[in-house]
């Protein structure tokens, strides 16, 4: 971020991730149905009310992880973008089971959109979407990465960590959902399934994020409020509760752009993962 630039007014740019768990929808084998005249025939009720949690927060952009669609990816993408009041969207392919990635941008005087890449090869398990945005009145863009880490493995989170340090030169708004711990976390574990909750709380990834400077804003905003751990909509009993801070905001841009953070409770009977949110003032 250079010094020498100006702004007749500073830029609010405000962000959200959210995992929808499963789409939003009521239940996986919903993604691949269709109606008798070829519209979707689904129980989008969940997603709507996700929508409705996402509107209240008016951001300029948001990256969702497990947008599970299936054949009803084009009419959903366009549901969520008009719901939103969004007239940019991108919806990047899984390697795995379904799980995409979408990202949806307010485009307007202030921001628009310079480009997208989505990568799905090695390590990427779900893939990366790279949104290039242009700030009005600011000379570098900001580059929105997307992602969604290796469900399982501690070492292919840590391969796509390295990974994404290619970026750290440039000025990264970062959306993902990590599924693992931020170096922060220090959740109860007892009566929890050891073998996957030592491969939760393995913080490989994170240190190697640290360490290339993409800061995690929830940390730096000093907030350990948990993104997961509430339990499953309609879960019927049992399950893993570990209440961790794997769904993150990271950026390489100053600290003193950091003008906001949160993490959203009201929507926990609709995803398995909350709503995090962070503010970003460009121009300070």
């Amino acid at each position: 971020m250079s010094e020498t630039e100006t702004w007749d007014k500073p830029v609010i740019l405000r962000v959200g991730t959210y995992n929808l768990f499963e789409g939003g929808l009521a239940n996986l084998a919903d993604h691949n149905q269709s109606g008798d005249i070829g519209e979707p025939d689904l129980d989008d009720s969940r997603l709507r009310k996700q929508l409705g949690l996402l509107s209240r927060h008016n951001f300029d952009v948001v990256g969702l992880q497990e947008a599970t669609w299936g054949v009803h990816s084009p009419q959903l993408e366009k549901l969520v973008a008009a719901e939103l009041g969004m007239r940019w969207s991108f919806v990047g392919r899984s390697n795995f089971y379904g799980c995409d990635l979408a990202t949806f941008v307010r485009t307007g005087d202030n921001l628009t959109v310079e480009h997208v890449e989505h990568l799905t090869g090695a390590p990427f398990v779900h893939g990366l979407t790279n949104v290039t945005v242009r700030v009005n009145g600011r000379r570098r863009p900001i580059h929105v990465l997307v992602g969604h880490s290796a469900p399982s493995s501690p070492g292919v989170r840590h391969l796509e960590a390295e990974t994404i340090t290619v970026h750290r030169h440039l000025d990264v708004i970062y959306l993902c959902d990590h599924n693992s711990a931020a170096l922060d976390d220090n959740p109860k574990t007892t009566g929890l399934d050891p073998y996957k909750t030592a491969k939760k709380l393995d913080t490989t990834p994170a240190q190697e994020l640290d360490a290339a400077g993409f800061r995690d804003v929830g940390r730096v905003w000093k907030d350990p409020t948990p993104t997961v751990g509430h339990g499953t909509p309609n879960e019927d009993g049992g399950g893993d509760h570990l209440a961790y801070r794997c769904d993150q905001v990271r950026t390489t841009l100053p600290t003193a752009c950091i003008t906001g953070y949160g993490v959203e409770l009201n929507g926990d009977k609709w995803s398995d993962h909350r709503l995090v949110w962070a503010e970003f003032t460009i121009g300070r």
